[in-house]
């Protein structure tokens, strides 16, 4: 199947399924994800995860932070910062203390092994949850907030756990863990001082030229290029857009760019990313390993919802709106396929059990917004009776 029959597949089939998950009243990423599994090795194998499809949904999850970015509020990320960390730092803990003990005790793994198995579920990704919020107007809100800054401490935290076991595997030292610390020291630096003194001044040149959407362009410019920056000083370049999306929309173009490059995204990369995850899943050979996956999903789901609800309520927030920052954590991406990855090259786990990682980190990003949505749905109903 060339490529052009797999983008017309994706496109199509993602937005019928998106208008009936809407009608079923569940977010419209559910249907979105469930394509990919449809499509995909799991069921009817019509579309494999190639590498074109690799490079558009990475495409596409840069834009999705990018346009989260856009769209956020840098004012009440600041506000919230210490109810963020403490959530990212629980939201840590609780799934990788369990899942060590699981993986550890119940089934037999070494400790090098489980530690990395409880990693691959201490990792966040928050792409799926931002588009949740987006849908029921719920991102700029003190859950938002703290959820988005938790995501990004998440992502260090996790950066620095697995430099620091890679090198202690690998018998490295503490000077490799600190030359890894630098650069991201350095990233923060760096883009706060291109957000504040570079992004509004080139805003403002581009916005100027005598070519065609210009200022979409420069903005484009700006999000490949942090994310570009970010994965060349150790970061995720999902992280890296984000920014970039943050520092504009402290400018006078935020409303005009979002408005922009929101049809580009949701029209063309950021539902390719949402059918790679589906395409990930594969039920070969699963079946000896059902209860080591369902006893996973479920530490995976509690660890962050329970661990990341105790973080936001010890910052005064009711159960409720902690049960949405729990719910806007659970779900998975990335940096959990690449410990995953990390534990199979080291051989500290087989394909059979890398694969089993990779179906729970993938039917737990499926769940995570549906229980999101819940909870978001209670908080709404106890808004409209107090009007």
């Amino acid at each position: 199947m060339t490529y052009l029959v797999q983008l017309f597949l994706i496109l199509l089939l993602t937005k019928i399924a998106a208008h009936f998950s809407v009608k079923a009243k569940m977010p419209s990423v559910i249907g979105e994800l469930l394509v990919g599994i449809l499509v995909g090795p799991a069921i009817l194998n019509w579309i494999q995860p190639t590498t074109f499809i690799n490079y558009f949904s990475q495409l596409g999850v840069i834009v999705l932070m990018f346009i989260a970015g856009l769209e956020g509020d840098l004012k009440l990320l600041i506000k919230y910062w210490a109810p963020a960390l403490t959530v990212a730092t629980l939201g840590v803990i609780f799934p990788t203390g369990t899942a060590y003990l699981l993986c550890h005790t119940a089934f037999g793994f070494s400790v090098k092994a489980s530690i990395f198995m409880g990693l691959v579920l201490s990792a966040t990704s928050v792409s799926i949850t931002v588009q949740v919020l987006k849908e029921m107007n719920r991102l700029n809100t003190r859950e938002g907030a703290i959820i988005c800054g938790a995501a990004v401490a998440d992502d260090i935290i996790c950066v620095i756990l697995l430099g620091i076991c890679s090198s202690i595997y690998g018998g490295g030292h503490h000077t490799s863990i600190i030359k890894m610390i630098i650069p991201m020291v350095l990233f923060f630096i760096i883009v706060l001082l291109i957000g504040k003194y570079v992004v509004p001044k080139f805003l403002d040149i581009f916005s100027d030229l005598n070519a065609s959407e210009s200022d979409t362009a420069g903005a484009m410019i700006l999000c490949f290029g942090a994310a570009a920056l970010a994965v060349a000083m150790g970061m995720s370049d999902v992280l890296g857009a984000y920014f970039a999306g943050l520092a504009i929309s402290e400018t006078n173009y935020a409303d005009r760019l979002s408005t922009k490059i929101e049809p580009i995204g949701y029209a063309v990369f950021i539902p390719v990313f949402f059918v790679s995850i589906g395409l990930q899943i594969s039920f070969n050979g699963m079946g000896k390993d059902l209860l080591f996956i369902a006893l996973l999903i479920i530490i995976a789901i509690l660890g962050k919802q329970i661990g990341c609800g105790i973080g936001a309520k010890m910052f005064h927030l009711n159960w409720t709106e902690a049960n949405i920052v729990g719910a806007g954590m659970v779900s998975r991406g990335e940096m959990a396929l690449v410990v995953a990855n990390v534990a199979l090259q080291s051989q500290l786990i087989d394909q059979n059990h890398y694969t089993a990682m990779i179906v729970v980190t993938v039917i737990t990003t499926l769940i995570a917004p549906i229980i999101l949505k819940l909870f978001i749905m209670r908080t709404q109903r106890k808004e409209v009776k107090m009007n």
